[in-house]
């Protein structure tokens, strides 16, 4: 989860808004003298001030730079003012950031008010460039504060009061009507400033907008009916689970996501009708065949919070899927160009070990099913050679059966083999063909997704 966001706008966008000073330009045939205020900095209890200038030489970029500094030495003694007291307001996880909060905030605050800042004086000499001397109101400025936290503070409790505590609105729906009131606070420019009453808790109100969020997920649990399932690869598997809440509130609609502990990956999303009573199939394609360790957790991304003063502990319940391969039967045939075959014995058990390892399949010798693979090595001789070797070339064509019918077929490339027999070159041409044919991910993937039953 992120940090609280601040949005301040940069005091050079600030400068450049504020009241301008009509200064004499040119040059001057004498030096005019300095105001006392550029060399005895004002001391003023009822105003914040800011001075300062620029003398790059370019009368234009030094009438603009001068206006942004100005504007920011105003701002910085705002802040230099207020920022122990927001410290002390800001929560204690956001303290480290309240310094840069507090510049960021104040910055937006003049921004917003620039009708506020009053241009004492200017300056303008050859030898000392463009000088401002800018000051506001420190009563105007307390009262513009207090004007805005309160018209925040009314918009947020007229949208989160009417769901707090209401029987009839679902967990699923109070949660998003927080984090939409945390939001509005976070954005805005007082996020650690506005005290407040809220479900009879005093406090800062994006910290007891943050408790509310925390205590309404803190008060779900999943519990899952049966924590040891057992599944066949590409077969849906139902998943009967129910999430509740220790609030009289019904949870509502919910996204839960079932986590692989195996690989810490998502595997599928689910999510719960109004009584929180989940009972529906899930796609298992996500996982590996054998004992996958998993656990349904609340996603709680989905609410788009992004607060950290208070932790979250969405509910999480673990349980195991137990994914057994498909089993299926194996036609090895042969065509093509060929002689009498040795090792056909040898050749079906690597072709089964191949395929067992790149399929989730279980392959048996025997027996009705509904997936079969059907296995077919081509044979091809090459012309004769002046040097007595034989050549030949292999390929291998594959089709995944369902009930008799083809439903996905694949086709490898043609390997040589060669060798001072028929035999040798058959040797040497099926471990190129096996070896590639074991390293092709292609295959795997796609022929894995032919083994589904919806």
């Amino acid at each position: 989860m992120l940090k609280r966001k601040h949005h301040g706008m940069s005091l050079v966008l600030l400068a450049t808004a504020a009241a301008a000073v009509l200064l004499l330009l040119g040059a001057c045939s004498s030096t005019p003298d300095k105001p006392d205020w550029m060399i005895n900095f004002p001391i003023d209890n009822a105003y914040y001030i800011g001075i300062a200038g620029s003398s790059t030489g370019d009368q234009a970029d030094d009438n603009e730079i001068a206006k942004q500094r100005a504007m920011s030495t105003l701002a910085a003694e705002i802040s230099a003012e207020i920022i122990s007291e927001i410290n002390i307001r800001t929560s204690e996880d956001n303290k480290g950031n309240a310094e840069q909060a507090v510049e960021e905030a104040i910055s937006q605050h003049v921004a917003q008010n620039l009708k506020a800042v009053e241009t004492v004086d200017g300056f303008y000499s050859p030898e000392d460039g463009y000088w401002y001397y800018l000051r506001l109101n420190k009563a105007e400025w307390m009262a513009i504060q207090k004007r805005e936290m309160a018209d925040i503070e009314r918009r947020v409790k007229n949208l989160v009061e009417p769901v707090l505590g209401n029987p009839d609105r679902t967990i699923a729906e109070i949660l998003p009507v927080l984090v939409d009131g945390w939001s509005i606070v976070n954005e805005s420019t007082y996020p650690g400033m506005i005290e407040t009453t809220l479900a009879g808790e005093n406090g800062m109100l994006i910290d007891l907008l943050e408790r509310q969020i925390a205590l309404h997920i803190g008060s779900l649990s999943i519990n899952i009916i049966n924590e040891e399932i057992a599944a066949e690869a590409g077969r849906p598997v139902t998943l009967q689970f129910s999430v509740r809440s220790s609030k009289e509130n019904k949870p509502g609609q919910l996204q839960i996501d079932l986590v692989d502990r195996n690989s810490s990956g998502l595997f599928v999303s689910c999510t719960t009708p109004t009584s929180g009573k989940y009972n529906d199939s899930i796609d298992l394609s996500g996982l590996n065949p054998g004992k996958n360790y998993v656990t349904a957790v609340l996603n709680t991304d989905v609410l788009g919070y992004e607060g950290k003063a208070v932790q979250l502990n969405p509910p999480k319940s673990d349980f195991m899927i137990d994914l057994q391969k498909i089993k299926t039967g194996l036609m090895l045939d042969y065509t093509g160009d060929l002689e009498e075959l040795e090792n056909r014995t040898g050749i079906y058990g690597t072709v089964k070990a191949m395929l067992s390892d790149s399929l989730p399949v279980k392959i048996e010798s025997s027996g009705d099913y509904t997936f079969g693979i059907d296995f077919k090595l081509n044979y091809r001789d090459a012309p004769p050679n002046d040097f007595g070797f034989t050549i030949i070339y292999i390929k291998a064509n594959i089709s995944i059966l369902r009930n008799g019918a083809s439903v996905y077929t694949y086709e490898t490339e043609e390997y040589k083999g060669a060798g001072l027999n028929w035999t040798q070159a058959n040797t040497k041409g099926l471990e190129k063909l096996f070896e590639q044919f074991s390293a092709n991910g292609e295959f795997s993937d796609e022929a894995g997704k032919a083994f589904t039953i919806d």
